[in-house]
């Protein structure tokens, strides 16, 4: 795992140096900004991958931590799924007859604030409950 880690901390030190450098030379008018931006689309996907790559790898070698991580996400996908069936799908058209938001918009808006407040709900809930519980002991 010491080897990892000192591979990581290099790729780390070089993309940080790629990017401080083309940020300079950027600064100097000597590349253009669609060079910077595909450096920056370049190292939004390496975070893309890396972010979905190391927990599948974590599952993988910890499947009792996979079980509590996948209890939690159906949890999340059951509120939303709550959210969405709340939610209405009202098309929304402003004074001058401009459409805002058509049906599926409106119901996937709707179904994240929905969610949104059932999960906030949920947290001051439990905070309360923590609360009271250290209270009573």
């Amino acid at each position: 795992m010491g080897n990892n880690n000192k591979l990581f901390s290099i790729i780390l030190i070089v993309l940080l140096g790629g990017s401080a450098l083309l940020s300079l030379l950027f600064a100097v008018d000597i590349v253009s900004e669609g060079l910077l931006i595909t450096w920056c689309y370049v190292l939004l996907g390496i975070a893309a991958i890396t972010a979905l790559v190391f927990p599948l790898i974590t599952m993988v070698t910890n499947p009792k931590g996979a079980k509590n991580a996948l209890i939690g996400v159906v949890g999340l996908v059951v509120i939303c799924a709550i959210g969405f069936a709340m939610a209405g799908n009202e098309v929304h058209i402003d004074y001058e007859g401009k459409l805002l938001a058509d049906e599926g918009t409106s119901q996937l808006s709707e179904a994240a604030l929905i969610a949104f407040y059932i999960l906030g709900a949920g947290a001051i809930g439990s905070i309360i409950f923590a609360e009271v519980s250290k209270m009573l002991k």
